[in-house]
């Protein structure tokens, strides 16, 4: 009957072929593994292992041996010069030093004698000044309140007034520009005509029982000395008074201001005298009212 299933067959014998149905069934057997090709890495491998190396490395070790003993001694050549430089360098600069202490102490101390002298000139000329104005401070006070007065009354604005302080100015007054000549000179030596009168005033009688009645002196006579010549130091103007009023009258002689002209050469000196400071000043003012007291008398 076609189309009908096989019959069931019994197990052939071990020696009878096989069906072709019994030979799909059955599993492949597997092959063996010394067939199969070898893989990339063993053939790499196989290729590293089948250089030279025993041979190369005999051929390289009395060159690598021989090139590390030139190394070797060329480090300790350097090693052994960059000491002794070292120690040279460290001798050489201990010298040095020694001598630059040597050489620098007395220097240094001259350099600090030199400046500290040179400070004690430069700060001697203030420290006398200081010294007068400290002396003569009622001086100072009323030159400062007639120059105020002055200023106040000309209607200038006022913008600072120090009666007494111990510098040099002792005492001042900041105000506006005066704009005309005349005032500029009043404010600056009106003070200088009070003060020269006031001088003259009482050096005249202290002068007189030494002088004249060959009288001794007594403690009125000292503060009358006192009084005038502390009123002569401070007779003048200081710089920043003088000084404004001199450029005034230069700038008025140009333009024909005849009291610019009359005017121009005394506050010239008077600037020149007390560029340097209030001793000048001083100095002046004590011998011309001290000649004129004086000259009273005789």
């Amino acid at each position: 009957m076609s189309g009908a299933l096989d019959p069931i067959q019994e197990d052939l014998p071990l020696d009878l072929p096989a069906t072709p149905a019994s030979r799909q069934l059955r599993p492949a057997a597997p092959q063996p593994p010394g067939d199969l090709p070898p893989s990339l890495f063993e053939q790499l491998w196989s290729r590293l292992r089948s250089l030279p190396w025993a041979a190369w490395r005999a051929k390289a070790t009395p060159i690598l041996k021989t090139g590390a003993g030139q190394v070797g001694a060329v480090a300790r050549v350097a090693v052994t010069r960059g000491s002794a430089a070292a120690r040279v360098a460290a001798i050489q600069g201990g010298t040095v030093a020694r001598v630059a202490v040597k050489r620098g102490a007395p220097y240094t101390v001259k350099l600090a004698k030199a400046t500290a002298q040179i400070s004690l000139i430069r700060a001697l000329p203030l420290l006398v000044a200081r010294t007068i104005h400290l002396f003569g401070y009622p001086a100072v006070v009323l030159r400062t309140t007639i120059q105020f007065t002055i200023a106040h009354r000309s209607g200038l604005a006022i913008d600072e007034v120090v009666y007494f302080r111990v510098d040099d100015p002792a005492g001042y007054t900041v105000y506006e520009a005066p704009p005309r000549l005349g005032t500029a000179i009043a404010i600056a030596y009106m003070p200088t005509l009070v003060l020269g009168v006031l001088s003259v005033v009482c050096l005249a009688p202290a002068l007189t029982p030494r002088v004249v009645l060959h009288l001794p002196p007594t403690w009125i006579t000292w503060v009358q000395l006192w009084l005038g010549l502390a009123f002569a130091a401070h007779a003048l103007p200081s710089y920043e008074e003088a000084g404004p009023v001199a450029e005034q009258a230069r700038i008025g002689v140009v333009k024909a201001d005849p009291i610019s002209v009359f005017w121009v050469i005394p506050a010239q000196i008077v600037a020149i005298l007390t560029r340097l400071g209030g001793i000048l000043p001083a100095i002046a003012g004590v011998l011309a009212c001290w000649w004129l007291a004086g000259a009273l008398l005789h």
